[in-house]
């Protein structure tokens, strides 16, 4: 897992890098986890649901970071977008004791630094299962 030291101090919360590159940083990085989740097939399974597949991310506590109070779930997806999930549940058109699930994902508009934290973390995650993945095959 993820641990505060792992996120490179330069992108750390008051870290003395320029705007510029510290956008040009996080853009590097978007390239990568989409590269990386690219390379899954088949993507992971959202908490064991065949239905949906997806990779939670959560910033480990003391990585200085402060998170909106409104955010949700964080996810990466197997387009390598980092994302909201909103998981749902639905009475089913069965019966009341059938549940449906309706997923609702939302393009985050992050800080760069907190898209950096966040993309460190599907980074190591993504390879972690492309390792797997490899070992299985």
């Amino acid at each position: 897992m993820t641990k505060p030291e792992d996120i490179p101090p330069e992108f750390s919360p008051g870290s003395n890098r320029s705007p510029e590159a510290i956008r040009g940083s996080a853009n590097r990085l978007r390239a990568t986890v989409a590269d990386l989740a690219s390379k899954l097939q088949p993507f992971p399974a959202f908490l064991g649901m065949s239905t949906l597949q997806a990779i939670e991310l959560e910033l480990p506590s003391g990585a200085g970071f402060q998170l909106p109070a409104e955010l949700g779930c964080v996810v990466v997806l197997p387009n390598g977008e980092i994302s909201e999930l909103d998981l749902r549940l639905i009475p089913g058109a069965v019966g009341p004791a059938e549940v449906d699930q309706v997923e609702q994902f939302t393009e985050l508009d992050l800080l760069p630094e907190l898209y950096i934290a966040y993309a460190t973390m599907a980074i190591q995650l993504l390879q972690v299962e492309i390792a797997r993945q490899s070992e299985l095959q």
